[in-house]
């Protein structure tokens, strides 16, 4: 069991703090961000399997950690100690400046990245509302590779407009909880190859993908601001927009461009120009109205079935907030259950229908007493 020691305790005197060198100091933000800015692994599902749970001696590591992270004596003396590493970062020495062959543009770059990660981690401990621009790494653990599968996203801060709120800025809960039950069982989604899909040419799209932690093909959005965002961490995961053989773009999707039903769909523009395999969708239903865009949508998106092939499929990934009621409800009243006669193999004569429903059991962040979130992972499709 490895406890750290409390920021009063460990970091350097404030007003000594430009005493260190450039590398001692990064070791000192990565150790707070430790404690203030952990890598998100999962979700904490209530309903893991046993085998799945942490063992006594993590158990114990990260109820240290909560505790320390909550103390709000340390988290003050925190927010102080990184202000004034970032007001004294122009009186950082080169310890190597007395070598002539010393890189002076590489010293100050540096530590500008010195300050960037002490600011980032700034926000963090100053509170979400004064966050601004924050990047989180995230970590997923996968039977398919010997480590986890690890990501760096960025949230910015929400604006409401008069259109809409920009919520896909943050990263949410949903897509940590579908992110991680896709990495676990990718089999699960169709996203390995089976007896009735080889995968070849498998067109995967994920609506309102906000930061993009669930993406794996085509990622689309609709406001401007969470757009480019979603483009820029992309780029900052996969800067040649490749992955192990498989293209990854983002694209503007309104969905209220198929807010009615029609016989001819409007004409998209590539890649939305085909029909797609597998396509998900986590927490996007904000208003009642927006169901019904979504099955519209998808209506217009999700490949038909074939006779004896893989049977494309809508996951839809849902909180159940107090306060959305009406908008989870109407999932439900847009969406038919499916009806236990009928057939899919022709392709003729269907509807999306609800093919089955889960419900997920996760802890809040804060693992407070009693306080669990539950989730409705829906299985939609042609039936």
């Amino acid at each position: 069991m490895t406890l750290l020691s409390a920021p009063s305790a460990r970091l350097p005197p404030i007003r000594r703090i430009h005493e260190n060198s450039v590398d001692v100091l990064e070791g000192l933000v990565k150790y707070l961000r430790t404690i203030y800015n952990p890598p998100v692994r999962g979700t904490r599902r209530v309903d893991r399997k046993l085998g799945q749970k942490r063992s006594d001696g993590a158990s114990q590591d990260e109820d240290a950690l909560t505790a320390l992270r909550s103390d709000e004596f340390e988290r003050a003396y925190t927010v102080r100690w990184l202000t004034g590493l970032i007001a004294q970062a122009s009186l950082i020495q080169d310890e190597s400046a007395e070598d002539e062959r010393t890189d002076l543009a590489a010293f100050e770059e540096k530590v500008d990245v010195l300050i960037r990660n002490a600011a980032s981690l700034l926000a963090v401990c100053a509170g979400t509302a004064a966050a601004g621009t924050v990047t989180r790494r995230f970590s997923f653990g996968t039977p398919l590779l010997d480590s986890p599968i690890e990501v760096r996203l960025t949230d910015i801060p929400i604006s409401v407009e008069s259109d809409a709120a920009t919520v896909g800025a943050h990263t949410w809960g949903s897509a940590c909880l579908l992110a991680e039950m896709i990495a676990e069982t990718p089999q699960r989604f169709g996203l390995l190859p089976s007896a009735d899909n080889n995968q070849a040419g498998l067109r995967i799209l994920e609506l309102g993908a906000g930061t993009g932690l669930v993406s794996t093909i085509v990622a689309t959005d609709y406001h401007p601001a969470v757009l480019e965002n979603l483009i820029h961490n992309i780029k900052a995961n996969f800067p040649d927009g490749i992955a192990s053989g498989v293209s990854l773009s983002a694209h503007a999707l309104d969905w209220s461009i198929f807010a009615e039903e029609a016989s001819c769909p409007p004409t998209l523009d590539a890649p939305l120009d085909e029909p797609f395999d597998v396509i998900f969708g986590a927490d996007i239903v904000y208003e009642t109205a927006h169901a019904r865009w979504i099955r519209n949508t998808v209506s217009a998106l999700l490949r038909r079935p074939t006779a004896g092939g893989a049977r494309p499929c809508f996951h839809l990934l849902i909180p159940l907030r107090p306060t959305h009621i009406l908008e989870a409800r109407a999932i439900e009243e847009v969406f038919p259950r499916v009806p236990p006669s009928r057939s899919t193999d022709d392709g003729q004569g269907i509807e999306l229908c609800i093919l089955d429903v889960e419900s997920i059991l996760c802890e809040t962040e804060d693992r407070r007493a009693g306080g669990e979130v539950e989730y409705m992972h829906y299985r939609i499709g042609w039936a």
